[in-house]
């Protein structure tokens, strides 16, 4: 029995500054719990028959020190025999509807949790890489091809409660201003030239500042919005002159050609703009247009109130690692 436990990597590159580059993919950011999943006996020091499966937590016991296995929890996932798949490891994140309802079954104890789930509805596994497939660890190949590997692997498991989470090759910016108005997170932006959890960053909801518009660019060229507004440049006022702080982009291509017919009615309103920061030469980085405001100021959009909300912090959801 092999005794190698894999535990899930965290997103610890920075967001890169550049997110229209070809090798970047995104993935909405879960709300759920996270779980590598263990196929077959032989691959998991905690198994305990041949060919089970085993679902571990990244945390430890605090009784015995080892990482909680919740395998009980989801039998409809992990009691399934998945043939030719033994030694294959899988992370990934559990959810129910909501977190509190995916909080309360994975932290009961297995017959509570079972009997919650009739109630709730059952927990999906949500795969989004592969650590080990059929006992070689594949950590060190491209996400290209770990990505491949994983759909090929669940297809084959053939289980309506584990899915592939979904990835966006591209317009990351749009998908994230969409999973923020549902109610989500943000978006995980990886690399697909790197190994397992090399440049994973987050894009998340963070700070929600208030500027103005004053301006717009077209499109970068070979784009679809290469003949239209492409970002829009948003402004402060600061010792009573307006300063531009960056271009706003993530808009729907509904607002983009309305605002490009007659952007004269647009420039000088006002709209909220999420941000991961602001930098010392005052450029917010990052911005995402959130929405517009008609119950804003202009002069209340100032240059100090910016770095007043930024030193808040303001979140709008309780981020879960």
């Amino acid at each position: 029995m092999a005794s190698e436990l894999y535990f899930p990597s965290r997103c610890t590159a920075k967001l890169p500054d550049d997110l229209d580059k070809e090798y970047l993919v995104s993935e909405p950011k879960m709300d759920g719990s996270r779980y590598v999943m263990y196929l077959g006996f032989h691959q998991c020091p905690y198994g305990r028959n041949l060919h089970e499966n085993t679902l571990l937590s990244r945390r430890a016991s605090v009784t015995d020190n080892k990482l909680v296995d919740k395998t009980a929890n989801i039998p409809h996932i992990t009691k399934q025999i998945y043939e030719g798949l033994d030694g294959t490891v899988i992370d990934g994140e559990c959810m129910a509807v909501n977190f509190p309802d995916t909080n309360s079954i994975m932290n009961s104890a297995p017959p509570l949790a079972i009997q919650k789930q009739k109630e709730l509805g059952k927990i999906t596994y949500h795969a989004f890489d592969i650590i080990a497939f059929r006992g070689k660890d594949v950590r060190g190949l491209p996400l290209s091809q770990r990505r491949k590997l994983l759909v090929e692997v669940v297809n084959r498991m053939d289980n309506p409660n584990i899915i592939v989470i979904e990835q966006f090759p591209d317009n990351h910016i749009e998908h994230f201003r969409r999973i923020v108005e549902e109610g989500g997170e943000g978006i995980i932006v990886k690399d697909l030239r790197q190994g397992y959890g090399s440049g994973w960053s987050k894009y998340k909801k963070s700070t929600d500042v208030s500027c103005i518009i004053t301006g717009w660019k077209p499109g970068k060229a070979g784009t679809k919005y290469k003949d239209t507004i492409g970002a829009l440049a948003i402004s402060v006022y600061h010792e009573g002159k307006l300063l531009e702080v960056g271009f706003a982009s993530g808009f729907s291509d509904k607002i983009r050609h309305e605002m490009f017919k007659n952007f004269d009615s647009y420039e000088g309103q006002i709209v909220d703009i999420f941000a991961q920061e602001i930098s010392k030469d005052n450029r917010l980085r990052h911005p995402t247009f959130h929405r517009f405001r008609d119950d804003v100021n202009p002069k209340e959009c100032t240059l100090e109130k910016l770095k007043a909300d930024f030193k808040k912090k303001t979140m709008f959801k309780r981020v879960k690692e």
